[in-house]
């Protein structure tokens, strides 16, 4: 059975997780693998008897790895069901800085929707999260969030529609134009300067891209390669549609956008090799996908390995080269003409070096579109100059980029800073208050904090309040439902966005030694003055209130 202090608790400032588990090397060596990918899996952990204590502020995500580690199972067995349940839950590295960032400023962070038995039905569920609570909380999915507007999402998730957006706001873009049908390659190709690119407009991770077409028969071969990409799994209507664009010359930008506000820039180069003089290109990439951040069984990976594929090959031929080629040493050679992420690319930092004409540009599109978050990808052969037909254009956008490769670059200075910018911009408007209150009252709370006192008064009159108490969910004391375990009430009111104010409710220090405060930071905790009595629970609490987790404590009778 597993067992959950949540939020605050008598133990530790962090939620505890209690699992029937004997210590053994091979969970030791689960425990240590899980700890490496990233803090905010595991703090730490000590073994009492035959119990593991797990310290994380993802409690929810430690309920179902417990209950796979109190099974009798083989190691292997037992790290595939774990990473399982941590790929379904926390995704990558563009939802975990940003989990992080939340937990050090504060704020909860709460599974949105998710059930169990939906982990396999409807995975991407799994990966929505309330953050903050109450009224001015946000839902977020990877860096997507509900600050983004629907229309944004529509928008972006289409290279016709977001063009479209980009030549009404007068805005440089290359020319282009939808391709109906493979006849109609003909007609239209005379219309287009060379190179041209040929490329799906539904989001495809890089793939079914071609670049650097010269010829007709170029341009067919990319529109199959394309169509190819595109029928490879089932598709909605706007997903299937392919473009030719006049191809710009330059280096590949990726440009985050929060909040209106420009805040990384990152040059994206594409997937390479270094020769030493005697391993072949097979070997070659084959070392270079050995770098930990290219293993994709972490979900703190931020890179990608590179895959030896057909158009890889095509590119290698057309430098005379094959994989079985041995390159000089020193020698750098390019095994992807896209500089994808997704297909083996490593990063740059250019923040510090990006223009104001280019960074006027990709604010207004974001502002104009309504996207909170917003990545823009830019070609160009100078990201300090404005953009023009001679030095680039706008490629396309999208509100639900991969931001670690913005937070985290492979050349520069580390950016993970801007998930702690993110939140807080997120989050400007939640100001909902946690009350926690222990013992018993005779005075109705929410009453008791609106009154006035020297004055003032903890709650306006007009607050929406939510409090758990004994079993039942009740908003402005009206009780909406009964029989909840603590566990739920707790959760609900924090998912509930119309509350100005939460108040959990415990008996005794039984309850809070049994079940944790609920939060992990208390605007005020009430503790009944009987209750002050108890010298070791009110030093640990004390001491809560001077790391500043907990802001007031008031007694009452």
């Amino acid at each position: 059975m597993v067992k959950v202090l949540q939020g605050l608790n008598l133990e530790n400032k962090t939620s505890v997780i209690e699992i029937n588990a004997i210590k053994t090397d091979n969970l030791e060596k689960l425990l240590q693998l899980i700890h490496s990918f990233h803090p905010i899996f595991l703090e730490e952990y000590k073994y009492e008897e035959n119990t593991l204590k797990i310290y994380s502020n993802l409690p929810f995500l430690w309920e179902e790895l417990g209950k796979v580690l109190e099974q009798d199972l083989p190691y292997n067995k037992t790290l595939e069901q774990c990473l399982e349940i941590i790929k379904l839950r926390v995704s990558s590295m563009s939802t975990i800085p940003l989990l992080f960032a939340a937990h050090k400023l504060g704020y909860e962070t709460t599974p949105t929707m998710t059930k169990n038995e939906s982990l396999t039905y409807t995975p991407s569920f799994n990966r929505h999260y309330t953050v903050g609570c109450g009224k001015g909380s946000e839902i977020i999915y990877s860096i997507s969030s509900s600050k983004d507007s629907k229309i944004a999402k529509e928008i972006q998730r289409d290279k016709w529609s977001s063009n479209l957006v980009i030549e009404k706001l007068g805005l440089p873009l290359p020319a282009w134009e939808i391709i109906d049908s493979f006849t109609e390659i003909e007609e239209i190709w005379k219309r287009f300067d060379k190179p041209v690119v040929i490329k799906p407009t539904g989001l495809t991770g890089g793939s079914g891209v071609c670049i650097g077409i010269k010829t007709i028969e170029e341009a067919k071969e990319a529109y199959k390669y394309a169509k190819q990409v595109i029928d490879a799994k089932i598709r909605k209507d706007w997903q299937t549609k392919v473009m030719i664009q006049e191809q710009v010359s330059g280096e590949d930008y990726r440009l985050l956008v929060i909040d209106g506000h420009l805040e990384v820039v990152t040059k994206r180069i594409p997937a390479f090799v270094i020769g030493n003089g005697k391993d072949t290109i097979t070997k070659l990439i084959e070392d270079t996908n050995k770098d930990p951040r290219r293993d994709t069984t972490s979900p703190a990976h931020t890179l990608k390995p590179i895959e030896i594929d057909q158009p890889l090959r095509a590119y290698l031929k057309e430098q005379n080269l094959e994989l079985d080629s041995i390159p000089d040493k020193d020698q750098k050679i390019p095994v992807r003409k896209v500089a994808s992420m997704s297909q083996g690319g490593i990063t740059e930092d250019f923040t510090d070096k990006v223009g104001p004409e280019i960074k006027s540009i990709v604010e207004s599109i974001a502002s104009s579109i309504h996207a909170f978050a917003l990545g823009v990808d830019v070609m160009c052969n100078d990201i300090s100059k404005p953009l023009t037909k001679d030095n680039g254009a706008i490629l396309e956008i999208n509100t639900m980029p991969e931001a670690y490769l913005n937070l985290f670059p492979v050349i520069g200075p580390d950016r993970g800073y801007v998930a702690d910018t993110y939140i807080k911009k997120l989050l400007t408007n939640n100001k909902t208050k946690k009350i926690v209150v222990i013992g018993h009252s005779s005075y109705d709370i929410p009453t008791t904090l609106k009154q006035k006192t020297l004055l003032s008064s903890y709650l306006r009159d007009e607050d929406t309040v939510g409090e758990y108490k004994d079993g039942e969910i009740r908003i402005n004391s009206l009780t909406l439902n009964k029989g909840l375990t603590k566990r739920q009430g707790m959760e609900s009111l924090k998912l509930n966005a119309s509350l100005d104010a939460i108040i959990i409710h415990h008996r005794n220090w039984e309850e809070v030694k049994k079940d944790g405060l609920g939060l992990n930071k208390i605007d005020l905790l009430m503790i009944e003055s009987s209750l002050k009595e108890n010298s070791e629970y009110m030093k640990i609490i004390k001491k809560y209130k001077r790391k500043g987790l907990i802001s007031k404590i008031k007694i009452f009778q």
